[in-house]
């Protein structure tokens, strides 16, 4: 027979053991979910407007950056299914279909996520989006544009290359900002039918001007804060690698980069994230 002193010690230490157990699960779960919460997503936006041919660089990008990428479309926006996101990133193509299948609602949610301390980066269309005002073959479109950006973006731009036409073009570099730095005087990125920017100067928005068109001495990409959020904006095209293969797309390397655009990018993203 069992000693009764030795059936309490033994209830007493298996209880220990199952509470040990029950607060090493919790220390688990906690140590998981905060790593999971450390996660910053960067959402790309890759629905009908999005070219490919832009999507699938920028997910090279930002994963050699080391982030997550998600791959969000007009529906997720609409019904409020991008709360994971930190990062929104708009791609070029063409902007109509942005400002077309993201309703009314879907609009707000993305300015009220950038307003609250969501990051945005948009490229060529993704950027016009971004404007209060587009101005395109002079047309002047106001209904639909997220109005992150206080200002106007204008295209096309043939000065710089005629579309179709697809070259590197030239911009000059202002290094006073930190996105801007470490970066050469001049940078050299490929412009396709993208836009310049003019401030609206009136609207108390403070926007930076990081980098002007040689050819035409216009925006070419431009730093500005909405709220508690910050925008990064820029016409050429930085997510595209001309002279590397790790972009993961095959076309445009025939060009000369003269250098990769992606660790001023990635400054960029971490400007946006304020890292």
């Amino acid at each position: 027979m069992i000693n009764r002193d030795i059936k309490i010690n033994l209830v007493s230490i298996i209880s220990l053991l199952i509470c040990s157990l029950c607060n090493f699960g919790c220390f688990i779960r906690e140590t998981v979910n905060s790593k999971n919460d450390a996660r910053t997503i960067v959402g790309i936006y890759a629905g009908d407007g999005a070219a490919q041919g832009c999507v699938i660089p920028a997910e090279n990008m930002f994963r050699w950056m080391g982030y997550e990428t998600k791959r969000i479309y007009a529906d997720d926006i609409n019904r409020s299914l991008v709360s994971d996101i930190d990062l929104f990133y708009f791609p070029g193509g063409s902007s109509s279909p942005y400002l077309k299948d993201i309703d009314n609602k879907g609009k707000e949610i993305l300015k009220k996520s950038v307003y609250g301390g969501c990051g945005y980066i948009g490229t060529c269309a993704g950027a016009l989006f971004a404007c209060e005002i587009q101005v395109w073959e002079g047309r002047e479109i106001k209904t639909g544009q997220l109005g992150l950006f206080k200002g106007t973006g204008y295209g096309p731009n043939p000065e710089i290359f005629a579309y179709p036409e697809i070259g590197m073009c030239r911009i000059d570099m202002d290094i006073s900002h930190p996105i801007t730095s470490s970066c050469e005087d001049t940078a050299w990125m490929m412009f396709y039918n993208g836009p310049y920017f003019a401030p609206d100067t009136s609207s108390g928005q403070n926007t930076f001007i990081a980098g002007k068109y040689s050819l035409i001495n216009r925006p070419a990409i431009i730093v500005c804060e909405y709220g508690k959020g910050r925008v990064f904006l820029t016409g050429p095209h930085p997510e595209w690698e001309e002279d590397s293969d790790r972009d993961g797309i095959d076309a445009f390397k025939e060009f000369d980069d003269r250098g990769s655009d992606w660790d001023m990018m990635k400054h960029a993203v971490d400007w946006c994230l304020r890292k």
